[in-house]
């Protein structure tokens, strides 16, 4: 399991790309540990940590978030706001 790191881009969630453009469909910058990513997540105000699943297959459907991931998107909202 790798993670990534989602932002709000006016109004829609975006992965953080890889890359230093901000282009259409960016392929996202993937972390190997959650505190990796964790880091990356301090650099964004809006920014969550997300599970990332590279696999084909899976990739076409979104998986629901889990109560710790919902629980810390509505903590890091308050604190933007």
């Amino acid at each position: 399991m790798k993670y990534a790191v989602m932002i709000d881009v006016d109004g829609d969630m975006m992965y953080v790309p890889d890359s230093k453009v901000f282009r259409n469909f960016p392929e996202p910058k993937l972390f190997d540990n959650y505190e990796d990513a964790k880091a990356e997540q301090a650099n964004w105000n809006t920014g969550i940590i997300v599970e990332y699943n590279d696999n084909k297959d899976y990739k076409d459907s979104i998986r629901d978030m889990t109560d710790d991931e919902r629980l810390r998107a509505m903590h890091r909202s308050r604190k933007n706001s």
